[in-house]
């Protein structure tokens, strides 16, 4: 999939497009020496990380100031979100040198964001307007950890894989939530899983 595809589908400035570009070297560079992301996604990281995480920004809700970004690894989709928009992201993650990377690249393309090097279990309540993962954990355990940050508007926007709809049926009841889900204009068998609180 070429960048002028990516562009068009997540409807975005040439100016972001050139962020994205330097994202991309940033990780090629940082992928020689820290285990970024699989090696053989880094051919078609346009499809695999750009369009997999900036097709979120497409639900995120209107007015939205603040992302808690989870388990962000290389900052798919955090840093995408961020390039995109105007939200404060924070992003969680708990490999030192991953967070190096994501400090670099923040501060090499001048975006809202920062790191929280630790794990979620250990970060203070924070209540952000959206949550997002991709490749966190099972939704079960997703929900447990993410409880504590989630205030009654907060959305959670998560990257899934084929084996959603099980792992819905094990979600558990607390908090009472609705589940949509979207299919992924990057996977064939994925989807975008949105969760609201019911009020």
């Amino acid at each position: 999939m070429t960048p002028e595809i990516v562009q068009k589908e997540l409807n975005v400035s040439r100016e972001t497009m050139d962020k994205f570009t330097i994202y991309l070297a940033l990780l090629e560079k940082w992928q020689r020496s820290v285990n970024l992301v699989a090696r053989t996604t880094l051919d078609i990281a346009w499809q695999r990380h750009i369009l997999d995480s900036g097709q979120l920004g497409r639900y995120l809700p209107g007015g939205c100031q603040s992302i808690l970004d989870v388990g962000s690894g290389a900052g798919f989709p955090g840093l995408v979100l961020s390039i995109m928009g105007d939200a404060t992201v924070h992003l969680v993650e708990s490999d030192h040198k991953k967070t190096v990377f994501l400090q670099t690249v923040i501060r090499e393309l001048g975006l809202s964001a920062m790191v929280h090097n630790d794990r979620i279990e250990q970060l203070p309540a924070m209540a952000p307007d959206v949550i997002t993962a991709r490749a966190f954990a099972p939704l079960g355990k997703a929900i447990g950890l993410l409880a504590p940050h989630m205030a009654s508007h907060t959305v959670l926007l998560l990257l899934k894989g084929r084996n959603v709809e099980e792992e819905l049926t094990e979600m558990p009841d607390y908090p009472i939530m609705s589940a949509v889900t979207y299919p992924s204009l990057s996977d064939p068998d994925g989807v975008v899983l949105q969760l609201t609180q019911d009020h």
